[in-house]
């Protein structure tokens, strides 16, 4: 018997060749800060990223017979288009250890603190940052003093202990890289200029209001010191040969003094890595942008969302189109490559709105467009506002993947929604100035790879299109 197994879920009830739908596969991050912590406490902890060892719910128990003995515990992470099949894998494993305990966190769980306990799949739930609430709960610490717990009482009645508190990110330990399967994992494609590539994250929390986002690590953000950051990567590079990195922060520009000295540490230690962020338009300027370029930046993705104003304003964007416009011509300007979000079906959508921002995107021309179906997960401000208004077609929540419509909206229809998501992937990509433009592009063989991979994802999504 060990202490801790934690488990990344499947997205895929059966099994087979998975990875067709899926476009990358990167390490969990939160679990192997989380796994470091445990560790760091005294306690043996292993990983399971089903992901990596290409498991889908089907192959989960054969997989944990073969490889583990019974731990005293066990965590399960999970999104909400996943949470089904991680309720799953919390039913296999306690068919093979019912006297191991189960604790659920992650986004889901976070915003939905009661169902995995009414569905008898966790014993306990961890709301928000993990790491000490867990820690405490290993350790066995009374219930009722644990901040961040969700659990049932002795009188069978949920309780939730208050909020837990902010985690200082610089006094966390480094990832345990050595608990999880560094070789099996690949970025998306297109995201990336070397391998091997890794993600790293930054920081917690987001100042932004966006009505479709969810932030279960508050509003106020926080951003580990640019030192720290270097050194994680410089382990990254001169243990597992990491050449690049992508930084999974939803700003990693916020702080534009951190930028400058991250980069400059970057330059003055001659670290090769080159590495992709993702920014708000408005938190960049051309200066900056140079400057990340210089030290090894080839990547931005900016979240435009839509080119009307009126439906910015219904999601609470706090942008403008011309923004948007400035922050993809500084970056083009950098000779930096653009990837921009686009989302169709939000509050207010009109055909005419969904027209206004296919042609805005072709306007904005950026190396890599990435249309989307808004998805109001729980815990979202547009979530509460649908089911406020009965606008919410279904909590099937593994449809919850940002390309089902999932709004019946007064203003347009479903139909009209998927219409025109399928229809901007044509326009775009089908453009013999873009394709002219992406050949003119390739440097090397992950550039040829690049668009051979996102070439057949397009042409998957065009039949999808012509099918209907």
């Amino acid at each position: 018997m060990f202490d801790v197994l934690l488990i990344n879920p499947p997205y895929f009830k059966k099994g087979g060749n998975i990875w067709k739908t899926v476009s990358s596969c990167m390490p969990p991050y939160g679990l192997a800060v989380l796994a470091a912590c445990i560790e760091q406490a005294g306690f043996k902890v292993k990983i399971l990223d089903t992901y990596a060892e290409q498991l889908a719910v089907d192959d989960v128990e054969e997989y944990l017979k073969n490889n583990y003995d019974e731990p005293r515990f066990i965590g399960l992470t999970s999104s909400t288009v996943n949470v089904k099949q991680a309720y799953a894998v919390s039913d296999i494993c306690k068919k093979l250890w019912p006297n191991a305990k189960m604790i659920f966190g992650g986004v889901h769980a976070t915003s939905k603190p009661e169902e995995p306990l009414k569905n008898n799949a966790a014993h306990f739930v961890v709301r928000g940052e993990a790491e000490y609430t867990f820690v405490d709960l290993i350790k066995g610490h009374s219930l009722k003093e644990i901040k961040g717990l969700t659990y049932f009482n002795e009188n069978k009645e949920i309780v939730h202990n208050q909020e837990g508190e902010f985690v200082d990110l610089d006094k966390l330990p480094m990832p345990a890289y050595h608990l999880i399967p560094m070789h099996k994992y690949f970025p998306a494609v297109g995201s990336y200029k070397r391998l091997p590539a890794m993600n790293v994250v930054t920081s917690r929390g987001c100042p932004g209001k966006c009505t479709f986002c969810y932030q279960p690590f508050g509003n106020a953000l926080r951003q580990r010191s640019p030192r720290k950051i270097v050194d994680e990567i410089k382990i990254l590079v001169e243990k597992y040969g990491t050449k690049e990195i992508c930084f999974y922060d939803d700003n990693f520009t916020t702080f534009k003094h951190k930028t400058r000295e991250f980069c400059n540490i970057l330059l003055e230690e001659k670290i090769d890595i080159s590495w992709i962020c993702f920014a708000r338009v408005d938190w960049i300027d051309i200066d900056l942008l140079k400057l990340m370029k210089k030290a090894g930046c080839h990547q931005i993705l900016f979240g435009a969302e839509s080119g009307n104003q009126q439906i910015l304003n219904n999601i609470r964007k706090n942008i403008t189109p011309e923004k948007i416009k400035n922050a993809v011509r500084a970056a083009q300007e950098a000779d930096i490559d653009c990837r921009v979000t686009f989302l169709f079906g939000c509050p207010g959508e009109t055909e005419e709105t969904m027209e206004e921002t296919i042609k805005f995107a072709l306007e904005l021309n950026p190396d890599i467009a990435l249309f989307n179906i808004v998805s109001p997960n729980p815990g979202t401000q547009m979530y509460d506002w649908a089911v406020k208004n009965n606008y919410l077609k279904t909590e099937q929540w593994d449809e919850y993947d940002w390309g089902e419509v999932l709004l019946n909206l007064p203003t347009v229809s479903p139909d009209k929604v998927k219409h025109y998501y399928k229809m901007a992937y044509r326009r775009f990509y089908l453009r013999p100035r873009y394709i002219v433009r992406r050949l003119m592009k390739i440097r090397d063989k992950n550039d040829i790879v690049n668009i051979m991979y996102g070439a057949k994802a397009i042409l998957n999504v065009l039949r999808m299109y012509n099918s209907h």
